[in-house]
């Protein structure tokens, strides 16, 4: 049997509930025939963001316009008929396209039908649908413009995937230490975590006007980028087969890096203990078995993700919110 999903009432469905509310009450107070399709209105143009608002409101207001002087026109010249009516409609779905305004078809259509069942078509009836429109639409733009903030859950996302890294470099650090330990690990829980702050960072950009970014939208990019040297690392590791003086400096690095996965200040420093690390590598004696230098070569590819992970850290820098003068450090 399938399962029903939890009934949630969201916050687009209470303004679109307020919005018609409102659509009808005032087309009604104002004296305007087909008062109710305001509604219909009011339900099309809202939207999850403020711009994407915007463009099916022009769209519609757009569409409506030119389908109210074709119909009217038309009607005129060759009658109120249905065969009519379809002629218009074959016509007007392709001008929409041309005029790249196809998002309001189905607006309209009901406006097409007005003019269709109207029984004289006149200044009076084009004066009703054109008002209609402003009321319909102008309602849906104010209530989309009250959007709830999505800082709070772009912040929990963002704590969430740190503390996944963390633990992942934890278990980088006693995988290193005792490298016989079976390295179980599953990304995809954290790939998919990335993924929805990333759409939801994208989603907070479209309720802006004025701004064409967000910092968190960068940030979880460039986690992103870091999961997949997490990735590569993880195979590195697996790879190690016999015990290295280096695994010790390795897995205290890897530790250090854990308990500052949100901190800008040190990445230069974990750096630094990066390459005296290699510098030391380079002064060891080569490895006398085929088990040990496969080892090596594992660990000389593990430093060097490790040195891009830090290295693409270290190039975001700060993240910075549109609305805080000071720079949060990660």
């Amino acid at each position: 049997m399938k399962r029903l999903n939890p009934y949630r009432i969201g916050f687009r469905t209470i303004k679109t509930a307020i919005g018609m509310a409102l659509g009808i009450i005032i087309a009604k107070l104002i004296g305007l025939d087909n008062f109710a399709s305001s509604a219909i209105l009011v339900v099309l143009c809202i939207k999850h963001t403020k711009v994407h608002s915007v463009q099916a409101i022009v769209s519609r207001f757009v569409s409506c316009l030119m389908i109210l002087a074709i119909g009217s026109l038309i009607f005129n010249l060759l009658g109120q008929h249905a065969i009519v009516l379809g002629l218009i409609v074959l016509l007007f779905i392709p001008l929409t396209v041309v005029f790249n305004v196809q998002e309001g078809v189905v607006t309209s259509c009901v406006i097409l039908l007005h003019v269709f069942n109207a029984k004289t078509i006149d200044m009076h009836l084009i004066f009703n649908e054109i008002l209609l429109l402003v009321i319909g639409l102008g309602i849906a733009f104010l209530m989309n413009l009250i959007m709830p903030s999505l800082d709070s859950t772009l912040k929990q996302y963002k704590q969430q995937i740190e503390d996944q890294f963390t633990s992942i470099f934890e278990t980088y650090s006693k995988t290193c230490q005792n490298p016989s330990q079976t390295l179980d690990i599953s990304f995809e829980n954290l790939k998919f975590t990335i993924r929805k702050a990333k759409s939801i960072a994208f989603r907070d950009v479209k309720n802006h006007f004025v701004r064409n970014e967000n910092s968190y939208y960068h940030y979880f990019d460039m986690r992103e980028e870091q999961l997949e040297l997490l990735r590569r690392m993880a195979l590195m590791i697996q790879n190690i087969e016999t015990k290295d003086c280096l695994l010790s400096k390795l897995s205290a690095l890897f530790a250090e890096v854990a308990s500052n996965v949100n901190s800008n200040d040190y990445t230069v420093l974990r750096l630094h203990s990066l390459y005296e690390i290699r510098l030391e590598m380079n002064e060891l004696e080569l490895p006398n078995s085929h088990a040990s230098f496969r080892t090596r070569a594992s660990l000389i590819q593990l430093i060097n993700e490790l040195e891009e992970y830090l290295v693409i850290k270290s190039q975001f820098g700060s993240l910075v919110l549109h609305n805080d003068a000071k720079a949060t450090y990660l």
